[in-house]
């Protein structure tokens, strides 16, 4: 695996694409894409070569190397008039005050495979990596907003950090990803019952909600006549009622871990820890971030 240079053209002038290998996929390069030039997912135009051909957008799980692309190479983006993806229908009306849960997999992505799915339509192992990526080259680029006193890391160190499949996400990733989305993000714990409402200071009109047990996130959503709906009103009260329920049959059936008490083990060492405090210090002390709960 090398670093993969990429320069990309579009109406917003012409950047160089950071943070690319030969191993990154469609969906990484798409999701780096929007961030440089402002132009969404899913309503990119892309255009590669001499003279310029459009580049197939079909297989977003695809390598860049897979689709003919080298370092140095200039891609040429345009706006399309696509149109979101139907899993994020927004506003539509006949939609249940009811909201359900959807259990992605425990595989230390659970954070990034939520709002994938909620922000995205997507909850694969792509969108997951392309998402910590994201999160990574906006810390870089915003040093002011994510200092190493915020971080516990220099913000490079931390960008790096979080682009390992093994490390959880938390607060500071679903704040960054607020802010990108410009979407609230709420987060419905079944321990506390409490609703932590990330990004609004953004005075964004959008919320997704998620739920947390402790440990794990899954992404929250209701039916609608016209499919699944992930994003709401932000004044919609009534989604809010529906998740706090979903919240409290939760906690009434004791889904949640107790981060205070619950057994860890380190995959690393196998050393066995008891709590959240206990991790943190191993991890501080030996580097090691691979943990799995156990009784």
């Amino acid at each position: 695996m090398s670093a993969l240079v990429l320069r990309c053209q579009s109406g917003q002038g012409r950047v160089v694409l950071q943070g690319l290998t030969t191993d990154s996929t469609l969906d990484q390069l798409q999701v780096i894409i929007e961030t440089s030039t402002g132009i969404t997912k899913h309503h990119q135009k892309i255009k590669t070569g001499f003279p310029p051909k459009p580049l197939s957008l079909d297989d977003t799980s695809a390598t860049l190397t897979t689709l003919g692309l080298r370092t140095g190479d200039t891609l040429v983006v345009e706006k399309s008039e696509n149109t979101a993806p139907p899993q994020i229908q927004q506003g539509v009306g006949g939609i249940s005050k009811g909201i359900k849960r959807k259990v992605v997999p425990a595989n230390n992505s659970c954070l990034f495979a939520s709002v994938g799915h909620n922000l995205q339509g997507d909850s694969g192992e792509s969108i997951t990596k392309a998402l910590r990526y994201l999160v990574g080259n906006l810390i870089i680029s915003s040093p002011n907003d994510y200092p190493e006193a915020v971080l516990g890391k220099e913000p490079a160190e931390y960008a790096k950090w979080i682009q390992g499949a093994h490390v959880w996400g938390g607060g500071i990733e679903i704040s960054v990803l607020a802010k990108h989305f410009n979407t609230e993000i709420h987060v419905v714990d079944t321990q506390t019952l409490r609703i932590d409402k990330f990004g609004q200071d953004l005075q964004a009109d959008k919320k997704t909600y998620v739920i947390y047990d402790g440990i794990h996130y899954d992404p929250l959503y209701s039916e609608s006549s016209a499919g699944p709906v992930c994003v709401f009103d932000k004044a919609d009260q009534g989604i809010e009622d529906a998740a706090m329920v979903l919240a409290h049959n939760a906690n009434k059936a004791h889904n949640y871990t107790d981060l205070a008490n619950f057994t860890l083990k380190c995959g690393t060492c196998q050393t066995g820890l008891k709590g959240e405090g206990d991790a943190r210090k191993h991890a501080k002390e030996t580097g090691h971030t691979n943990f799995q709960e156990f009784s």
